[in-house]
């Protein structure tokens, strides 16, 4: 069965080793560089590890709440909109649904959250993953508006909130 849980102290190692991965940081680049960047990002996010069955941290889920500007430019009216990125070592691959199955049980922690994912379109597990754990494709858009491609965006809202956003 997989769980996730919140990041602790002891877990710190762990996350290390996750950045260090050659794959995530290639995917999910600058993201912690030291243990100051490291303390305001546990301190600025939600972030769940994905655990294996003997409840070692192998991965991760983090949820952060999005820029007005960015909301701006994907045109979505939410006072709670939050960005979902997820990673996983490439020697942790092994079993198909993983990281799906995390993002749907983070998603149902969350449920008034209205959550975006932003995916590079040659990362197709990404997609796989989003599409997976119930997300629609909603657009394309540059991240940061001096970007080199566009990202695909893919929207998870709640189902008692009304839907405010232009498909």
């Amino acid at each position: 069965m997989i769980r996730t849980k919140p990041f602790s102290d002891a877990d710190i190692a762990r996350l290390w080793e996750i950045e260090k991965d050659p794959l995530v940081s290639q995917k999910m680049p600058g993201k912690i560089k030291d243990e100051k960047d490291l303390d305001v990002w546990l301190s600025e996010n939600i972030v769940y590890g994905i655990c294996d069955l003997q409840n070692n941290i192998i991965g991760f889920v983090q949820l952060y709440e999005v820029g007005k500007n960015l909301s701006k430019r994907l045109k979505i009216n939410t006072n709670k909109l939050y960005e979902i990125s997820f990673a996983l070592p490439e020697k942790y691959r092994y079993t198909a649904g993983l990281v799906s199955t995390a993002v749907r049980e983070i998603c149902a922690l969350f449920p008034k959250f209205q959550i975006v994912g932003f995916v590079h379109p040659d990362n197709l597990k990404s997609v796989r993953v989003l599409e997976k754990s119930g997300f629609t494709y909603l657009s394309k858009t540059k991240y940061h508006g001096n970007d080199r491609h566009e990202n695909l965006v893919y929207i998870k809202s709640s189902t008692s909130e009304v839907k405010d956003y232009n498909i």
